[in-house]
């Protein structure tokens, strides 16, 4: 199919067919959104840095390491607590009172912060982190139930998640406990775990974390299917995540089409150094999450209706939730319903570091549009070799190391653009992106064909895979501001989760 025939038969939302009488006020709507987004990311990480760096001066890392879970619920338990220290929605801060109460509130979420990314902290290894997960005895009975042992090591991610979200959630729903305090710890809180969440989530929808060891007995068997709809169900609803979406999604729409220009998700027809292109992908997949309107379309063109009705039912669920909280608390209702808009940010953050470059010659080639990112010999859980997880999306994560080292060390080497991610993470591959610093990603970057050193070359290659295929480039004016906007927002982005 031809570039344009594909844009003509993709569903409908794809940003390329809207009527240009309407693209600079949705482009603009779309830009203050993701704007406001990366700024109250920034707002939220610096405070939360901050006061964890306070925390650490007194309470050292060394301590907390003692015994992680006891730390994350005890901070968990400090700052639901400090949340509660005013009397009304608002702190008065003509109240000096009020305003230390504001403080302690901060160092509380900061030792939250700390608690938490220690307790669901794992090693670089593989040897690690069967050593980690040896080490605690919540992780080391779970692992000697599961097929896959070693997937016990996300248990420190699901558990870490439900303390954390579950007393926040409900003093979010009690109206005589919701206020400006409660947001503030619950916008922290739904920031931080989003993506460890995510590196379970991926694994579970693809080969199930939860999936019970050959010869486990029936106790075993129902024990393990009730933490999977725990996981699946009552989880995602706690992290503003509606069931069956990401599965439905992400196996039968994204990797049937490979970010083709028919995948719901594509980075394809976006200049992606734009950051006003991020910001109308990233609108567009907010609609997505709350409506599910682009995969549905997709999947009836398709005739998958059995995922249809999986997206159906998981969509209603979650309304059925916004609903319910609607008419017993709308302000929390309300901000449920804009943490999974604004989620959108958050998936296309994800999808331009892992689909940022894109071969023109062959969009759904996945060496051609996949970033890998080496660092951790298991690659950050299997999510960083990207490209060998789209090759073999039904393999057990802990297998893709392997097939990448395999393919690195062929003839010609790695056919993926691979990133070192130990000196450029993947947040700061976007802020070069949107800074247009070809050179910089070129600098820490490899791609088999190219010699070692040659990053002249690189540059030019990386340049040209940031091109939109089948879309429309921005000139004048509108390129100058996109520019100007994509630098500011570049500087303002979080590149790392360290507090």
């Amino acid at each position: 199919m031809s570039y344009v025939a594909a844009i003509a038969a993709a569903p409908a939302g794809q940003d390329q067919s809207r009527p240009s009488f309407f693209r600079a006020p949705y482009t603009f709507l779309c830009g203050m959104v993701s704007s406001y987004f990366i700024l109250a990311c920034c707002s939220l990480y610096w405070l939360t840095a901050g006061a964890g760096w306070l925390v650490g001066k007194v309470l050292p890392r060394s301590r907390i390491e003692r015994a992680p879970l006891g730390w994350l619920v005890v901070s968990t338990a400090v700052m639901a607590g400090a949340t509660q220290t005013i009397p009304g929605f608002f702190p008065n801060y003509t109240n000096s009172i009020e305003i230390v109460c504001e403080l302690v509130l901060w160092l509380s979420i900061g030792l939250f912060a700390r608690s938490y990314l220690i307790y669901a902290e794992y090693p670089d290894t593989f040897e690690g982190l069967k050593q980690s997960i040896a080490s605690r005895a919540l992780d080391r009975w779970i692992s000697g139930l599961l097929h896959h042992p070693i997937d016990a090591i996300f248990t420190r991610i699901w558990v870490g998640n439900s303390i954390a979200m579950i007393p926040l959630t409900v003093l979010l729903i009690l109206p005589s406990t919701i206020n400006y305090f409660v947001l503030a710890a619950y916008g922290v809180a739904l920031l931080l775990i989003q993506f460890p969440h995510d590196l379970a989530d991926h694994v579970n929808i693809h080969t199930r974390i939860f999936q019970p060891k050959l010869g486990a007995s029936g106790r075993v068997k129902t024990l393990l299917k009730a933490l999977q709809f725990y996981f699946e169900n009552v989880l995602a609803l706690l992290l503003a995540r509606a069931p069956h979406y990401y599965r439905v999604q992400h196996v039968y729409v994204h990797h049937v089409e490979d970010n083709g220009l028919l995948d719901s998700q594509t980075t394809a027809p976006c200049d992606r150094t734009s950051f006003f292109d991020f910001s109308r992908h990233a609108f567009k997949q907010g609609v997505d999450l709350v409506t599910g309107i682009s995969i549905y379309r997709y999947l009836r063109t398709k005739g998958k209706m059995r995922q249809v009705r999986d997206l159906a039912r998981g969509l209603a669920i979650w309304w059925g939730l916004i609903i319910v909280l609607g008419l017993f608390n709308p302000v929390a209702a309300g901000i449920v319903f804009i943490s999974r808009f604004l989620g959108g940010n958050m998936q296309s953050l994800v999808a331009f570091w892992q689909h940022g470059l894109v071969d023109p010659d062959d969009i759904q080639d996945s060496h051609g549009n996949c970033t890998d990112y080496v660092g951790h010999d298991h690659g950050n859980l299997g999510n960083d070799y990207h490209a060998e997880h789209h090759l073999k999306p039904g393999r057990h994560w802990a297998s893709y190391y392997e097939e990448y080292a395999r393919v690195a060390k062929s003839e010609g080497g790695h056919p993926a653009v691979v990133m070192h991610k130990e000196v450029f993470s993947p947040l700061a591959f976007v802020a070069a992106l949107w800074r247009k610093d070809y050179g910089t990603i070129a600098k820490y970057a490899h791609l088999g064909g190219v010699a070692e050193g040659d990053t002249q070359t690189l540059t030019e290659i990386v340049e040209q895979r940031t091109r939109p295929i089948a879309g429309t480039e921005r000139t004048g004016l509108s390129a100058r501001v996109d520019a100007v906007t994509g630098r500011m927002m570049a500087m303002a982005l979080p590149t790392s989760f360290s507090v």
